[in-house]
């Protein structure tokens, strides 16, 4: 049973009955109240878009904002609100300069011969219309031989016509492939020029180019094409407004196209209010690409770093970071292109449609030039040859409409674009001007009083039983096995017994390597240069294959390898010292900012690096650090993991004896037994075993008198 109540059934009843009665005076209404339902509907759609939107909107910039907030810090003095104006034209108008540089030039032919085939194409448009027309007349009358003289002569055309289509889609083609190569040459000569590329990619300040690689190749592609396209775009809407304009005038009279103007003046004015900033969008997809093509390549840059950190599960984050705010904002950007299509699609083409009828109706309305006593014949053929010019208009206008989308989006590349041919040309000009001296804190030498010293004893000592409280975070590392060779085996200790090193083009760098290192035995490795030092621990670290013996070693995660290019990760200062772990990893350890204030500490006594920064702080590390202080903090990196192992390769060279000496301290108040590559023998006094490497596969082991 039907819970609505008696009286109110029999009601919808009486109007349902009284709105399908043939002769009911409420039948004829039945149209006016559908509209005003559709009305209300559009308006509910209407409130229910903008709604959407402004939500959809919010929880994206609140997304990106928690993803890139130290980024956007970073960037947001050279990010400027992109949008269609007098600097748009402006750059535009420099860049048209050096790809069309002169009327002689092939570029500019191009763009004649472009010209010329869309004239073709307009006439042949017109062309067809006509035919069109005239042979519907013919076969409403039924005039046969005629209209198969029409179908003949339509099939006659089609052929030019289909052959300038092609042409023009060749031609575009083309002149986007000779923008490109013409503007990427341009670049070429600028930017690979003396020293131009070195400081574009690495000094600080106005010389840096951020991304120089996206913006050479992808945005230079990408503004090329959608500048080839922008003349046949804007070029043909304008010559078909003109010319059907005319043609419609002719045979409708003036009030035909007022209609369709009418109509698009309101649809314009309609959807400049609810266009998005697409070129803002386009310049922030073009830097996430970036960002995410740079994440790759210090992947391929920095491997052996990554590799001796076990940085992996941090790198993959890091990508996966990248591509994730890429998939966040091409989300939102498609969310609003897919919105605004709904608009296109109903002021565009199918509301234009319902004010084609108005315009094509107008002569029989105003019975301009006796239409009302034309023959069913004539009205045929007027009507299906003035829906073509109709058609064509609309299409024109529709489509000038769009440049706006165009406009916004080439607004976004040609910012890009701009941008690097002012940094290029900033780099000529500027030269070589020396730097300026910055102002910094004085670094004090410390002087490690027997207070001081019996403190920071304490709390490596409190730090150390802390270490071994807190919870185990296991690598990922494959296991080291080889499938032909030698043996690996894992054990608490590091013995090599009867192993080759042999480099990776065959030469041998120690044969038949022998030694057992004890826990707290440090060890100092020396040599002539490209004798093998670092190639010892590369085997160890399981980077290279074991050729032959047995090699015994613990787990990846109880070795820690400085190498002699100091590993600076994406990220937060924080991140430098904490890598491969992340904030998460960190907070879930225990560990807090003063605990890394304590550590860093020992490594920079002065604290000059807290002086400039703080641990949220996002730079680009390998710039902003100095050698020595890149060389502090992978040490402190050191002292956080705590691991039994820790190989150091000529990483201490550009701190100060003092420091230095603390820091070997240190790592024997935590426990940590080192494996120093040096050839400074100065650092010999604090190992207990000394192993020589020839370079020609011999090598000696020695202890040390303590």
């Amino acid at each position: 049973m039907s819970s609505t109540p008696v009286p109110i059934q029999k009601f919808l009843a009486t109007v349902r009955t009284s709105l399908t009665a043939p002769n009911s005076p409420l039948a004829s209404k039945k149209i006016l109240l559908l509209i005003a339902l559709s009305s209300t509907s559009f308006i509910t759609f209407l409130y229910q878009f903008r709604k959407n939107y402004l939500k959809k909107k919010r929880l994206n910039e609140q997304n990106l904002a928690t993803m890139n907030q130290s980024y956007e810090k970073m960037m947001k003095k050279k990010r400027k609100m992109i949008r269609v104006d007098k600097q748009f034209f402006e750059r535009l108008l420099r860049i048209l300069k050096i790809i069309i540089p002169s009327a002689q030039s092939k570029e500019f032919m191009y763009f004649i011969i472009l010209t010329v085939l869309l004239l073709l194409r307009t006439y042949l448009t017109v062309e067809i219309a006509e035919i069109l027309g005239t042979n519907a007349q013919f076969l409403v009358s039924r005039q046969y031989t005629k209209l198969l003289e029409g179908v003949m002569r339509f099939a006659a055309v089609s052929i030019p016509a289909s052959a300038v289509n092609s042409g023009l889609k060749y031609c575009t083609s083309m002149l986007s492939l000779r923008f490109r190569v013409k503007l990427s040459r341009h670049v070429h000569d600028k930017y690979v020029r003396g020293v131009n590329f070195y400081k574009a990619t690495n000094l600080g300040g106005d010389e840096r180019i951020s991304h120089a690689d996206q913006r050479v190749t992808s945005d230079i592609n990408n503004f090329s094409n959608a500048i080839s396209e922008l003349y046949t775009t804007v070029f043909k809407p304008i010559l078909d407004v003109i010319l059907f304009t005319t043609k419609l005038v002719e045979v409708t009279g003036w009030q035909g196209p007022a209609i369709m103007y009418a109509y698009f003046f309101v649809s314009g004015w309609i959807k400049k209010n609810i266009m998005p900033s697409f070129g803002k969008l386009v310049a922030k997809e073009s830097e996430l690409e970036g960002r995410y093509r740079t994440a790759h390549q210090r992947l391929i840059t920095c491997s052996e770093e990554i590799a001796f950190f076990d940085g992996s599960e941090r790198e993959k984050e890091i990508i996966n970071d990248c591509l994730h705010s890429i998939f966040q904002h091409v989300s939102y950007f498609r969310y609003l292109k897919g919105l605004v299509g709904i608009f296109d699609g109903l002021l565009v083409k199918y509301w234009a449609s319902i004010a084609g009828y108005g315009t094509l109706s107008a002569p029989l309305i105003f019975n301009l030039r006796g239409a009302r006593e034309k023959s069913s014949a004539i009205l045929t053929r007027d009507y299906i040859r003035n829906s073509q010019y109709l058609g064509k208009l609309s299409t024109a206008v529709g489509d000038l409409v769009l440049v706006g989308n165009k406009l916004t989006s080439i607004a976004g590349y040609t910012a890009r674009v701009t941008e690097l041919l002012e940094k290029i040309k900033y780099l000529n000009t500027k030269g070589n001007v020396p730097f300026h001296v910055r102002e910094e804190q004085p670094v004090i030498k410390t002087n490690f009083t027997v207070e001081a010293q019996k403190e920071l004893t304490g709390w490596v000592q409190e730090w150390v039983q802390r270490c071994e409280q807190r919870p185990h975070i296991a690598h990922h590392a494959p296991p080291n096995n080889n499938v032909k060779g030698g043996k690996v085996i894992i054990g608490e200790e590091i013995s090599f017994e009867h192993v080759d090193i042999i480099s990776p083009e065959g030469k041998m760098l120690a044969r038949n390597l022998s030694m057992h290192i004890k826990k707290g035995e440090h060890l100092f490795c020396t040599g002539p240069n490209g004798c093998g030092k670092s190639s010892v621990f590369r085997v160890l670290a399981g980077l290279w294959p074991l050729s032959s013996g047995l090699l015994t070693k613990p787990p990846n995660e109880d070795m820690v390898f400085i190498p002699q290019k100091s590993y600076l990760v994406l990220g937060t200062l924080r991140d430098q010292i904490i890598y491969p772990h992340n904030k998460k990893q960190m907070d879930a350890m225990g560990v807090t900012d003063d605990d890394l204030a304590k550590l860093l500490s020992i490594v920079d006594p002065a604290g000059n690096i807290l002086k400039e920064w703080t641990f949220d702080t996002e730079k680009d590390w390998f710039h902003a650090f100095s050698g020595g202080q890149r060389q502090r903090v992978a040490m402190a990196r050191v002292f956080y993991h705590r691991p039994k192992y820790a190989i150091l390769d000529e990483c201490t060279s550009a701190v100060s004896d003092e420091v230095e000496d603390a820091i070997y301290k240190t790592c024997r108040d935590l426990g940590i037994t080192i494996f120093t590559v040096s050839h400074r023998a100065s650092l010999m006094r604090h190992h207990e075993t000394v192993l020589r490497l020839d370079g020609r596969g011999g090598w000696e082991l020695s202890k040390r008198d303590m």
